[in-house]
């Protein structure tokens, strides 16, 4: 709201940026290496797709627009977050030195939120509409992991 019309094109850059840092950041964990290049190519084909999609905010064509979110955008944006969501409980599972209950917690919640969102949509209805305030769960495995990049590093 602070940033006018110019505001989705900054959230999307900034999701582009984090997702294509995280793509390199896969590597820092243990897991095998199978599960990391799965990950690193999600994240970097999701960066690739927030990206697109800021672009297009930019650009104002709606061709371009269209591409971003209809034909490359939401769907195969919930595939890769999905992806990414399997590398990390790889890792949870893989890493003996992950911390347990909260690389679990954030499982856990982020597992909830999807499921009420598939059940919400099932009902005709969306997580947007209903219980928007939900998503910030979705930044708990974020949360874990700079917890254990933290705790590796030291």
């Amino acid at each position: 709201m602070a940033l006018g019309a110019g505001g989705g094109a900054v959230i999307h850059g900034a999701l582009a940026l984090g997702s294509a840092l995280m793509s390199v950041a896969v590597f820092d964990f243990k897991a095998p290496r199978w599960a990391t290049w799965v990950g690193s190519a999600a994240l970097g084909a999701l960066a690739a797709v927030f990206f697109l999609q800021g672009v297009s905010e930019l650009a104002h064509d709606d061709s371009l627009t269209y591409l971003a979110y209809q034909v490359i955008g939401q769907r195969l944006e919930g595939w890769l977050g999905n992806l990414f969501l399997a590398w990390c409980v790889v890792v949870l599972v893989a890493d003996r030195r992950a911390s347990r209950i909260l690389g679990s917690v954030a499982m856990a919640s982020v597992a909830c939120v999807k499921a009420y969102a598939y059940g919400l949509a099932s009902q005709g209805g969306s997580l947007d509409a209903q219980a928007p305030i939900l998503k910030v769960l979705w930044l708990m495995p974020f949360v874990w992991l700079l917890f254990e990049s933290r705790k590796k590093g030291s």
